[in-house]
């Protein structure tokens, strides 16, 4: 008997973004979002940055939700870039600190470069006041958008070209290797994100290259994910059970177009008892 996809009020997500990333919830949207929508137990896995994960522990434990720390780390492996999702790791490690420190330079060098290049070209950058998020910064990703609502060009594709001469497609990333090492140094639960997705700058993970990261220290996949089709999550659910891995369920929420989803906690119990989460707890 197949199991019902969505649980509302039992449910669990564990792959959700805020404002430290490319995400737009604030921990307190997120949490006070996820918990209308049925979600019983959250994660945040932001690009690269543990930023947000301990205020949205506080809103969680604050409006009696279950909380599990995540990150997602863009990684290397063979020309190929991958999300590998790390969960309750210890925050405090030092070379898990050391690392995502080298991400976030890198980060706001290729911010400087992409800046520097619009400017050489004549662009005054008028919109980025418009784009800045609450604290002031603004992400890579909002460049464009300035070029579009301070009126400097007249087409998101536009703007996307423009900025692709400074490098604006460049993919920020660490070696797979690396990222196995450090995950497990601070005692991670790693998981690769959305395993059937294929965009710019996300390779397809193939059973071989699944192989190969369970030899790092893959624990789980990502199997229920928006961009699965019935054909890639019984692909890797069957690997999964194959080679005992965990199976994970996440929104990849964004904002108010994708938000929080109630996964039915049975989907991913092997998951919840990797965590060390009992399942009853759940639907208590």
């Amino acid at each position: 008997m197949q199991l019902q996809t969505k649980m509302p009020g039992l449910g669990v997500d564990f792959h959700m973004h805020t404002l430290a990333s490319d995400g737009l919830w604030t921990p307190h949207t997120l949490v006070e979002t996820a918990a209308a929508q049925g979600v019983r137990i959250i994660t945040v896995t932001d690009h690269d940055t543990i930023g947000n994960v301990e205020p949205v522990r506080l809103k969680a434990q604050a409006q009696g939700i279950g909380f599990v720390p995540g990150l997602e780390l863009t990684v290397g492996w063979k020309d190929s870039n991958y999300h590998l999702l790390m969960f309750n790791f210890d925050s405090s490690n030092p070379h898990l600190n050391a690392l995502l420190e080298d991400t976030q330079y890198r980060v706001l060098q290729k911010k400087e470069r992409i800046l520097n290049y619009l400017y050489k070209l004549g662009y005054k950058l008028h919109g980025l006041d418009q784009v800045r998020r609450p604290d002031g910064d603004f992400m890579i990703y909002d460049i464009p958008r300035a070029l579009v609502r301070g009126d400097e060009v007249q087409s998101y594709d536009h703007a996307y070209s423009v900025c692709m001469g400074g490098g604006f497609d460049e993919i920020i990333n660490q070696p797979a290797e690396l990222g196995f090492e450090i995950g497990n140094m601070a005692g991670a639960v790693m998981v690769l994100a959305h395993p059937g997705r294929s965009d710019p700058g996300i390779s397809y993970a193939s059973d071989h290259v699944l192989d190969e990261f369970v030899e790092m220290g893959l624990a789980g996949v990502e199997a229920y994910h928006y961009s699965h089709g019935g054909d890639a999550i019984e692909r890797l659910v069957r690997f999964a059970r194959k080679r005992d891995l965990a199976i994970s369920c996440g929104s990849d929420s964004h904002n108010e177009a994708r938000k929080p989803m109630p996964w039915n906690p049975e989907l991913c119990r092997s998951l919840l008892e990797r965590l060390d989460i009992d399942i009853s707890e759940v639907a208590a």
